[in-house]
């Protein structure tokens, strides 16, 4: 990272060390001419955060500050001219009064502010306290400045002044935004050699962080470990850190020891880790039990073939209902999404009373998840026909005040339509009316086709004509089924009146979507069975051959209707 730049680095760094003088000029020039980036200023208030606060008894003179702020911020003044403008001030100058001036970089501006710290490092030796040089490469870091960040490093090392390891912790985690995460690691592995300052634990965790979070390739996880390996006590972050990055690149056995190990230190780690540990657990349970297509090629016609998944990783969903537990006790808990995606991960295994556990913490702590945490589950009741705990499933839901949604009433509709409960299918019904949650082609057929199974075939028919007036489509079987109910029960004028209000949804349909010759058609065929649609409809029809430009098509298939209407009409008054 020291060893080159983008703007002759090379010589600029080799001439740097020669002489303190040459060195504090180069750095001037080298900052004087770095090109200004197209980045908008961050707020002060965002640079105030990163220093020390100054205690009234050690504060400088604020007319020492303001004096020497409207001296250089002039236009006129040059960087040449501060040994004579501010020749009374060389003498006051302390680490203090240079930090008040660089603060106020609004009213001096990018290049003046690292002129005065040029100027002053000059002046100084470069012998500033650690806020000063914190500071500045907080500056140079906010304005993408790393080639100055290096020059920066290099001056003061040279005039042997103090680098803490706060300046290395900032400047790593600015190149780490950036994506210069190798620059980043060079920094890091030169901080003992060359700068001679020992890592801190917030260093450890800026570099961890870039190697987790912002590589992308997963080639320096490996090197991740040993530093992480390296740290004497690991806090929080560092092993929050090494955690997504070890997910992140599918380390997940390498990352259940270090969650271990950081259980046993008694660390909560944090919810970004957390949420990444089980999801990814969760994901990989899932893909134990999915199949594959797998082509076979040696044979003389190739064909393809399904097969299981038979990853070496099994029983994935323990680990993550262990790591679920653990973090609870802890007092901390995953976000919703990562709960809901454990407990229907718990469901699709058959793990009811595992989820029903977690639900209970959810409903315990009131987690915005609660609705669907309970959808997921009487779901998963219903598809395995446990129609006892579904039903008290449901109706804890609705005495907690939980609305349920229309997949929870149709799944316990359809389970209780297998089970032949035709008076607890109308309960539910009930309820679902109540709470004005509308069925849909799922909820309409499970009902028809168990009042069908009862025989009943005047509820049957309503509902299928409830259905729709709603302009919802009946299968196949579910007409076929009410038309051989209704004939059985001689009830024919209801079958040609069930087949007139089907044809004219069709015909509805068609020509709402513009399919005019299907339209066509399909009233020509209801002419000749004798099937004449509402007024709205022959309206729809008329409409959608006016908007192409085929009126006159539309009132020749019209008029022939009202033909065919009026001779029939003539016929029956006979």
């Amino acid at each position: 990272m020291l060893r080159a730049c983008r703007h002759g680095g090379l010589a600029l760094f080799s001439n740097l060390l020669k002489t303190s003088s040459s060195s504090c000029e180069c750095f001037l020039h080298f900052s004087l001419f770095s090109p200004t980036p197209k980045t908008a200023i961050p707020h002060s208030s965002s640079l105030a955060t990163q220093l020390p606060q100054v205690s009234p008894s050690n504060a400088v003179s604020s007319s020492a500050v303001s004096s020497i702020s409207s001296l250089i911020s002039a236009q006129t003044v040059q960087c040449k001219d501060f040994d004579e403008l501010l020749r009374d001030y060389k003498g006051k100058l302390s680490s203090k009064l240079v930090l008040q001036i660089l603060m106020n970089y609004k009213q001096l501006g990018r290049v003046k502010t690292l002129e005065f710290y040029s100027w002053a490092g000059i002046q100084m030796g470069f012998q500033f306290d650690d806020c000063v040089i914190e500071y500045m490469a907080d500056f140079l870091g906010r304005r993408k400045l790393f080639d100055d960040i290096k020059c920066l490093l290099l001056t003061t090392l040279s005039q042997k002044g103090r680098l803490s390891c706060r300046v290395f912790s900032i400047c790593i985690r600015f190149l780490g935004r950036q994506g210069r995460v190798a620059e980043a690691l060079s920094l890091f592995q030169e901080m003992e050699t060359t700068f001679r300052c020992k890592p801190d634990n917030i260093v450890y965790n800026n570099i961890l962080y870039v190697l987790c979070k912002k590589e992308t390739s997963g080639e320096l996880i490996d090197i991740a470990l040993t530093i992480f390996h390296r740290i004497d006590v690991p806090d929080t972050y560092s092993y929050s850190n090494i955690l997504l990055g070890l997910c992140k690149f599918d380390r997940l056995e390498t990352a259940l020891q270090v969650f271990n190990n950081m259980n046993r230190a008694g660390l909560v780690p944090t919810r970004s880790a957390v949420n990444v540990l089980i999801g990814q657990m969760c994901l990989l349970s899932a893909k134990e039990g999915a199949t594959g297509k797998v082509r076979v090629k040696k044979v003389s016609r190739p064909f393809t073939i399904l097969v299981p998944n038979v990853s070496p990783n099994k029983g994935a969903i323990e680990p993550a209902v262990s790591v679920f537990w653990k973090i609870r006790d802890l007092g901390l808990l995953p976000s919703a999404f990562v709960i809901v995606q454990l407990m229907s991960e718990l469901c699709r295994l058959g793990k009811m009373e595992e989820a029903f556990k977690i639900l209970k913490v959810v409903e315990q702590r009131k987690m915005s998840c609660l609705e669907e945490g309970y959808s997921v589950l009487v779901q998963a009741l219903c598809e395995h026909n446990w129609a006892e705990k579904a039903s008290f499933l449901f109706g804890r839901m609705l005495s907690l005040g939980v609305k349920p949604k229309l997949v929870v009433y149709n799944s316990i509709i359809c389970m209780l339509s297998k089970a032949g409960s035709l008076d607890d299918i109308e309960r539910v019904f009930k309820v679902m009316n109540k709470k004005r949650c509308l069925p849909d082609n799922v909820t309409y057929t499970a009902l028809i086709h168990s009042y069908s199974e009862a025989r009943n075939w005047e509820a049957a028919y309503n509902l299928l004509i409830e259905m729709l007036s709603l302009g919802l489509a009946p299968n196949f079987h579910t007409l076929t089924l009410v038309d051989k109910l209704l004939r059985e029960n001689g009830q024919m004028d209801l079958c040609f009146k069930l087949e007139g209000k089907l044809e004219t949804q069709i015909l509805l349909k068609h020509c709402k979507t513009g399919q005019l010759e299907a339209a066509y058609q399909k009233l020509n065929s209801m002419i000749g069975k004798g099937l004449h649609p509402p007024v709205y409809v022959c309206d729809a029809f008329e409409q959608a051959f006016q908007k192409y430009g085929k009126l006159k098509i539309a009132r020749e298939l019209l008029d022939k209707m009202d033909k065919v209407c009026k001779h029939k009409e003539k016929k029956n008054s006979w």
